[in-house]
């Protein structure tokens, strides 16, 4: 007789004054725990049953106790993980919260279901602390130890997390055979992934499918709408391919753009999501709505386009680029795309399903005898041209998604929402201005003014003020209403000028190229006169002569004392000393100053020639200079004096 069918016999026998209470509730007083025992009054005699439950729990905590000891570390990890989730149910009924609603809430945030909840709160109801993690190991077969464990259930478990959709008994089989030599029957392996499958359903879901594990059971208890407070605070943007095909066989791609605080909703059919499409959706939300003070987007190539982020830059815009593979930063527009999705695109003629298994689950409503020499056309019986699309989610948005109540609006649908906003609106009344802003950029946007005006696709498009900013760097744009136009701005942001192609358009080139040759002469001569005025002013020639007189200005204000020292003398020393003395001797002679000074070779003489020439004093007979034959002679004598002595 087993020990499960032996407790239950002998709770049995007698049952207590808790089962005469609770007549429906046998199960319960048929599991009741050592620890309700002795709860009773200790001098009341034990009846028989209660002696049969006491033995009954007591041989259950051994069991457990033995089943944790031979527990795989996963096992008992596991188990732990199962007593938190019963902990948590246990202290949201301990708050007052119904034990049902309890359940659940415990249940969705361990990721299980409420009923496997409420089986692990069975299993530890009644037991001491220290036993209940025991008691929430898998439960094996009395006695016997498990078929599946060790390193059989580590190779499964890789097996099943590798290919979880795909997995067969017979390839686990085959598998742990190879590479262990033996291997629990075909049988036992698959009731093994059974209940893994079940037991599992929150780690196999993370590991097969971690985007819908995301989407499904990420938890999502905060308001990302909290911050917003008013009407265009932050818009949020993002694009999608159509699930409809058009009946000129494309499938289109979708731009979609959401206000948060009142949840309005505007969307544009494009070829492809590129900057020109968002740009146009952009202008149309600009003057419907108004200007934002923040736009979200996703990092993607066209939304951090040039033209995208001059357009949103020029417009003294906040641009919060979201991280990539990051929807949850954007919520609101990716919910909104969903809705579109679901709610318009499925019901429109052309639907092609959300993902593949959709579109095949389409193509099988024929017979593929049926279906041999269709298209995707007729397949997916196509009958919407873009525009009819566009005029759809034209009407979708304002009509149906923009009047239908929010639950996030307190109630209120998006065209209530914004009626009700007395705030300020800002608005662009220019709607001319904002079409230039928005044009294309030429190429890459920057081109360099040439003198022949501005090159851009083997055209040269001129324009008279291009003349006077010949060799700069300028910022061109398409004019969206003539592309034989460009409109021309400085790095700055300045507009210069609207250049034409002369051979498109009528302009009369030669009065254009007069245009340009006055502009580069007034702006040449404007910066001539300029030139002339600043060095009248400021008298650039004199600069050096300033600053050395400065800097003989500060260096007088500092005076170097005299150091004492040995003199330091070498034979050329002291023979240059007799020759300078004989040359001053001879100058001496002849009636000439040599500047020499004899008894003072200090640079004295030199100081005093300095001090001469500043003050304008000479020798009296000054301009008259010495006789170059006596000044040979001078020269001779040092010199044979010097070698004389070598």
């Amino acid at each position: 007789m087993s020990a499960g069918r032996k407790c239950r016999r002998l709770a049995s026998d007698k049952p207590d004054a808790t089962a005469v209470h609770d007549p429906h509730n046998a199960a319960e007083t048929a599991t009741l725990s050592s620890s309700a025992a002795v709860g009773r009054d200790a001098d009341a005699p034990s009846s028989s049953g209660a002696l049969g439950r006491d033995d009954c729990d007591s041989a259950r905590l051994r069991r457990d106790d033995s089943a944790w000891e031979r527990a795989a570390e996963a096992d008992k990890e596991r188990a732990r993980w199962r007593l938190a989730a019963v902990r948590r149910a246990e202290a949201l009924i301990a708050i007052g919260i119904p034990r049902t609603e309890a359940t659940r809430t415990a249940a969705v945030e361990a990721g299980v279901t409420p009923g496997a909840l409420g089986r692990w709160r069975s299993r530890v109801k009644g037991l001491p602390e220290g036993a209940r993690v025991r008691a929430l190991l898998d439960r094996k077969s009395p006695g016997r130890p498990p078929k599946i464990e060790g390193e059989v259930r580590e190779i499964l478990e890789a097996l099943d997390n590798h290919n979880p959709a795909h997995l067969t008994a017979k390839h686990c089989h085959r598998t742990v055979l190879a590479r262990l030599g033996h291997a629990p029957s075909k049988s036992t392996i698959s009731h093994w992934l059974t209940a893994r499958r079940r037991e599992y359903a929150y780690e196999r879901s993370a590991v097969a499918d971690p985007d819908r594990h995301r989407s499904h059971r990420k938890p999502a208890g905060g308001d990302a709408a909290a911050h917003i407070e008013r009407l265009n605070q932050e818009w949020e943007l993002d694009s999608t391919p159509a699930d409809v095909i058009c009946n000129d066989g494309l499938r289109y791609a979708v731009v979609v753009a959401i206000d948060i605080w009142s949840r309005r909703t505007r969307a544009l059919v494009a070829p492809t999501s590129r900057a020109t499409a968002i740009a146009a959706l952009f202008r149309r939300c600009l003057l419907d709505w108004g200007v934002p003070e923040l736009v979200r987007t996703d990092e993607g190539a066209d939304y951090t386009s040039r033209h995208v982020v001059g357009v949103i830059a020029d417009l003294e815009l906040d641009h919060d680029i979201c991280p990539p593979f990051a929807p949850d930063a954007k919520p609101f527009v990716e919910r909104v795309i969903k809705t579109i999705s679901h709610d318009l695109f499925a019901n429109l003629p052309g639907f092609t399903g959300h993902n593949v298994a959709d579109a095949q689950a389409l193509r099988a409503r024929k017979s593929d005898a049926a279906r041999q020499g269709e298209g995707d056309v007729e397949t997916f019986r196509v009958a919407l041209s873009a525009e009819q699309l566009q005029d759809y989610l034209d009407r979708w948005c304002d009509d149906l998604y923009g009047r239908e109540p929010h639950d996030g609006l307190d109630g209120l649908s998006p065209f209530e929402r914004v009626n009700s906003w007395t705030g300020e609106l800002r608005r662009i009344v220019d709607e001319r201005a904002l079409d230039a802003l928005l044009a294309a950029p030429a190429d890459d946007g920057w081109r360099t003014v040439r003198k022949g005006g501005i090159r851009l696709g083997n055209v040269d498009y001129i324009a008279g003020p291009l003349g006077g900013i010949v060799g700069e760097r300028v910022r061109v744009r398409h004019d969206p209403a003539d592309l034989d136009r460009l409109f021309v701005y400085r790095a700055d942001g300045g507009f210069v000028c609207v250049a034409v192609d002369p051979a498109r358009t009528s302009t009369d080139r030669a009065a254009v190229a007069r245009a340009m040759t006055r502009a580069y002469s007034e702006r040449s001569r404007e910066a001539r006169a300029k030139a002339r005025d600043l060095a009248k002013r400021h008298r650039p020639e004199r600069a050096m002569a300033d600053v050395l007189d400065k800097a003989a200005e500060n260096a007088g204000r500092v005076v170097m004392l005299p150091r004492d020292g040995e003199t330091y003398e070498t034979p050329a020393l002291r023979q240059a000393a007799r020759a300078a003395d004989a040359a001053a001797a001879r100058d001496a002679r002849e009636g000439r100053n040599s500047g020499i000074n004899t008894r003072d070779r200090s640079g004295a003489g030199d100081s005093a020639i300095r001090a001469r020439d500043r003050s304008g004093a000479g020798d009296p007979d000054e301009g008259a200079a010495t006789p170059l034959p006596k000044r040979r002679t001078a020269l001779a004598a040092a010199v044979q004096l010097y070698k004389e002595e070598f």
